[in-house]
């Protein structure tokens, strides 16, 4: 789980229930949300949205590396239908 994705995505989707979703984390994790949440707020809306897509991208990139080492194919050369599927398979069974 990338807790800096988490945050933001709590920050544009649902700020007002943030605060009490991250009171769910364990208390390490969960001094560890407040600070990045404290470092995002001041970040204007769309420079958190690029922070997440670069996130997202990054992710992506990692899950396409591991397809191509571990099943051998590029999820790019995957039926769009089966990408998310076959991408959710690969961090179930590799982590």
């Amino acid at each position: 789980m990338n807790l800096e994705s988490v945050c933001l995505l709590g920050l544009l989707r649902s700020p007002e229930q943030l605060e009490s979703s991250l009171k769910l984390l364990a208390d390490p994790v969960r001094e560890e949300a407040d600070k990045i949440v404290e470092s995002l707020k001041p970040l204007p809306k769309d420079g958190q949205v690029q922070r997440w897509a670069k996130l997202r991208e990054k992710e992506w990139a990692e899950l396409e590396q591991v397809a191509r080492e571990r099943v051998g194919v590029t999820l790019g050369g995957v039926a769009p239908t089966f990408r998310m599927w076959l991408a959710s398979w690969l961090v179930d069974q590799h982590g």
